[in-house]
């Protein structure tokens, strides 16, 4: 094992049982904060796909157990927001960036990070639908995100990656399995970027976790509506029972990069 991928494992051990230390500390002696059930930990080699909206099967979750995510930012006007939400019930949530975005706005993926998130990519430039790219130009926007994400958090992104629209391909399928990156769908949608209120993403979300009873939860922490509907919807995670599994990568042995060539030409 090389001795950056060592230094990358130490860092995320540390990272974890620092995040661990502060929310056993926030959180001790509040009976209204969810706080995280469990972390798991997901192999991402081979790209294993997971969550049943789009794939036969999703994360290995026990009933009651849901996983929250948030796709598209960062964004300078809500994400901050977000993550205030999710501090003061003390949970962890996986945020599926945009590599374009992250360049833009280093502070708030880094934030993210240094409160103990999971940075996932979302793809570089969020193209309607990646696989209507060429082949070609398709891998380098994946790869150019995990560049740019890596790059915001300090070395800190994770190799799991969420299909901009959720609109996958085989072939970028077979190539994120190259990568060993896990592509995590989801299970519930919210329906938050059809730029309802946040009332009825609050309604949304917790009808559809009812009735599927586990899951990954798709947000969009670049709504305006879902930042002001998240605190409600925690509350009510909390009220009726539900408990918060925070997902990170097992350390594999090859974590997903962008090629060295790829990595030249985005300098230029």
């Amino acid at each position: 094992m090389s001795g950056k991928r060592v230094a990358w494992f130490a860092l995320l051990a540390a990272l974890l049982a620092g995040n661990a230390e502060a929310e056993e500390a926030n959180c001790a002696g509040d009976p209204n904060a969810l706080g995280v059930s469990r972390t798991l930990e997901v192999d991402p080699t081979g790209g294993p796909r997971f969550g049943t909206y789009q794939y036969p099967s999703s994360l290995d979750l026990g009933p009651g157990e849901v996983v929250l995510t948030f796709d598209d930012g960062p964004h300078p006007k809500t994400t901050e927001t977000v993550l205030d939400a999710l501090d003061k019930h003390c949970v962890k949530a996986t945020f599926f960036e945009v590599g374009k975005w992250a360049e833009a706005h280093p502070e708030l993926t880094k934030e993210a990070a240094d409160r103990g998130h999971t940075i996932g990519n979302h793809s570089y430039s969020h193209p309607r639908n990646l696989g209507r790219l060429s082949l070609e130009k398709a891998k380098a926007d994946i790869d150019r995100g995990f560049t740019a994400l890596n790059a915001a958090s300090g070395g800190r992104g994770a190799p799991f990656f969420r299909y901009p629209g959720l609109n996958n391909s085989t072939a970028l399928n077979d190539y994120l399995a190259t990568r060993n990156a896990a592509i995590v769908s989801c299970d519930i949608g919210t329906d938050d970027w059809m730029r309802i209120g946040a009332e009825q993403i609050k309604k949304r979300t917790l009808a559809r976790l009812e009735q599927h009873g586990k899951g990954i939860i798709l947000f969009h922490d670049t709504e305006p509506a879902t930042a002001k509907a998240l605190p409600d919807i925690l509350d009510e995670l909390k009220k009726r029972g539900y408990r918060i599994v925070h997902i990170v990568p097992k350390p594999p042995e090859t974590q997903p990069a962008a090629s060295a060539a790829h990595d030249a030409a985005s300098q230029n």
